[in-house]
């Protein structure tokens, strides 16, 4: 078997690509009926985050997909030329794709370093994949040690303290942009885990009102409910602009919820007071040209970077901590997967050996009734063990004969010599 990890992340790509390449749930679902359909022996699970698209495979040691044919893939699958993304894709396989899978779960390889809410976001990507059928043994394996390891990580570190998500970092720029939340009216466009997260630390920090405008009302109740806040439909959200210092923004809309035209419009009847948008949706949320009017400060989630160097350097003893932690998991994930690797072959020898040695039993048997002869007796007997090794090792012996001369040949021999142990056992 071969396990890869193909994907990107705020290390190679902005989130301009990021964002094309991105999948939202159904999608997901779609990818994975339409990859199994297409190579049904391969295990698949698809990560998708604001930060992130990973593609998790295990397939056949010499079997498809090859590493290029999932990059087209991708490509077709979101309708991106391979040539725009391709320098940007990281391929990893084997041991560095488990190391690299343990170091996300625990938050080593996000944004923030430490953060805690790609486990949940891996969590969901894993189960999805189980409900599909595409998660098989293999991946089973490495996503349960995975979460394993971050909870591991988590109760022997101190990896986890501190700002540890992309909301609380969100909110941190906002603090340093404004001194004082107080009197500051902010607008949620969105009522998810990431709003809700925002929302709590801005309600603590001083906000005066905090509206909730979400395409689910029920939904943006509950959300407004829990802050103290408002909560109001998307056909308000042009009202909701003009009354708003702060706006933060996470849906999972795939097409832009706040356009250049909306700001325009709202700035004017504002009469170009500051107004600071935060966008942490991949896709985003808010046109780009939007940054460009007048007092108006936009900021993605790549500009966030900045603060969460501090926050590196900060954690940087813990994070040596975390990382032998998860080189010990890989270690014995890898341990265990290996002589996983080679059972199916060592059930197949025996069970060969067993299927031939029965059937020459049975024959010896037959033969043993017939007569009292002891001496004979030992003589069929030895003749049906005979048979057994011949039969066995008759297969070996062609295909070994057959590639005489050939590297192939030289590797067998080797293979055969180590395995039966042939260079220490007396002739």
């Amino acid at each position: 078997m071969r396990i890869l990890c193909i994907g990107l992340n705020h290390k190679t790509a902005d989130v301009a690509l990021r964002e094309k390449l991105s999948f939202d749930p159904a999608q997901v679902r779609h990818a994975l009926g339409e990859f199994n359909d297409q190579w049904p022996e391969t295990e698949f699970v698809v990560l998708s985050t604001c930060n992130r698209t990973e593609l998790y495979v295990c397939r056949p040691l010499h079997g498809h997909p090859r590493e290029e044919e999932i990059h087209q893939w991708l490509g077709r699958f979101h309708g991106v030329g391979h040539d725009e993304f391709a320098s940007s894709l990281y391929t990893l396989s084997d041991g560095e794709a488990i190391r690299h899978l343990f170091l996300v779960a625990s938050g080593l390889d996000s944004l923030v370093t430490g953060e805690g809410q790609i486990i949940a976001q891996m969590k969901e990507a894993y189960a999805l994949a189980q409900e599909c059928g595409t998660a098989g043994p293999v991946l089973n394996d490495m996503f349960q040690t995975a979460f394993h390891t971050a909870k591991h990580i988590r109760t022997e570190t101190g990896i986890g303290l501190g700002k540890v998500s992309v909301a609380s970092v969100a909110v941190e720029f906002v603090s340093q942009i404004f001194e004082s939340l107080q009197g500051k009216v902010v607008l949620s466009v969105g009522a998810g885990k990431m709003n809700r997260l925002m929302l709590k630390h801005l309600s603590k920090k001083g906000a005066r009102r905090i509206l909730v405008a979400n395409r689910s009302a029920e939904r943006g109740r509950k959300l407004a409910a829990a802050c103290g806040g408002q909560a109001i439909g998307l056909e308000e959200l042009a009202s909701a602009m003009e009354q708003a210092d702060i706006i933060v923004c996470s849906t999972g809309s795939s097409e832009a919820v706040i356009t250049e035209k909306m700001v325009q419009a709202a700035q004017r009847r504002r009469a170009w007071r500051p107004l600071l948008m935060v966008d942490i949706a991949v896709p985003r949320d808010i046109e780009v040209e939007a940054g460009k009017v007048e007092n108006v400060f936009l900021y993605n989630i790549d500009d966030l970077e900045h603060i969460v160097r501090s926050t590196i350097q900060m954690r940087q003893g813990q994070r040596e901590a975390a990382e032998a932690i998860v080189d010990q998991h890989v270690e014995e994930l890898t341990g265990n997967l290996k002589i996983r690797s080679v059972a199916p072959t060592i059930n197949a020898l025996y069970q060969l050996m067993e299927k031939v040695a029965a059937e020459e039993l049975a024959d010896a048997r037959n033969k043993l009734t017939t007569h009292d002869d002891a001496a004979e007796d030992a003589e069929i007997v030895q003749r049906a063990l005979h048979r057994t090794i011949r039969r066995v090792l008759h297969r070996c012996a062609q295909n070994l004969r057959q590639s005489a001369g050939t590297d192939m040949a030289r590797v067998h021999i080797s293979s055969l010599r180590h395995l039966f142990d042939l260079d220490s056992t007396p002739p």
